[in-house]
């Protein structure tokens, strides 16, 4: 008897978490803001500069009647995203995913303005002695 209501308990559980993953399906406004704000995240394959919400490309309308699609059939923002990952690849992404495989991406642009930090340091401070010393040799 208590291995029954504990099946039960845990099918009631598993029914209540899978409403969260299986949404309803967007329609009207939800759906337009949605699928222009996934497409506006995700790059173009013909035109690698334009995320699919800017460009004009025959593959671009394509894709974005794929989102339109996935989204009433009631997919998840995720789910779209490992779709089209899956399909052309990370770099369909206009942002990379922040994993270990990444970091390089997100940590140069922080490396390459420490290391300009860096070197107007030392300039700055190579000229202030050179700077002392001709006002010594004046007076």
């Amino acid at each position: 008897m208590k291995r029954r209501h504990a099946l039960t308990a845990g099918l009631l559980l598993a029914g209540a978490s899978l409403r969260g993953v299986c949404a309803e399906p967007l329609t009207g406004k939800a759906l337009r803001d949605e699928a222009v704000s996934i497409a506006k995240v995700l790059r173009c394959p013909v035109s690698p500069n334009l995320t699919l919400y800017e460009s004009e490309s025959a593959i671009a309308s394509e894709l974005k009647g794929v989102i339109y699609e996935k989204l009433r059939a009631g997919e998840t923002r995720e789910q779209i995203f490992d779709f089209m990952v899956k399909r052309y690849g990370e770099q369909i992404r206009y942002e990379p995913d922040k994993n270990a495989g990444t970091a390089a991406l997100w940590a140069a642009p922080w490396a390459a303005v420490a290391a300009g930090a860096v070197l107007v340091f030392l300039r700055m401070r190579k000229r202030r002695p050179a700077a002392s010393r001709t006002d010594k040799n004046t007076d």
